[in-house]
């Protein structure tokens, strides 16, 4: 290796060096959090609990002495049943195809 390559590979390696260094540094400006109890939904304020927590006990110890809890790992999923449908397949085909000519159809991934 010639000195010439020997420097050059140097000086790359320092260059390189105090680039990296003032990437780590720390950002100056003041940070300030995109969700606040004011801006965020998350922070909403849940409304007051009505029963008291002796009441509360109460129903969690004859629910199970009654066995309805979910044994554990078990998770409760609560779903509103959906009303049976009132139209026809035929009618439901109809309205997508009048749909889908008219070009009012929602776009593909806001369709539920």
């Amino acid at each position: 290796m010639t000195m010439k390559n020997v420097f050059a590979t140097s000086a790359l390696i320092l260059a390189c060096g105090l680039s990296a260094g003032s990437s780590f540094a720390a950002y100056s400006a003041p940070q300030t959090r995109l969700n606040t109890q004011a801006t965020s939904s998350y922070f909403a304020p849940s409304a007051p609990s009505v029963l008291s927590r002796a009441e509360v006990k109460a129903e969690f110890d004859q629910a199970q002495k009654a066995g309805n809890l979910p044994a554990m790992g078990e998770s409760v999923n609560v779903r509103e049943t959906a009303a049976p449908s009132t139209l026809t397949r035929e009618a439901v085909r109809a309205e997508f195809l009048q749909a889908q000519k008219a070009g009012t159809l929602p776009a593909m991934g806001d369709r539920g």
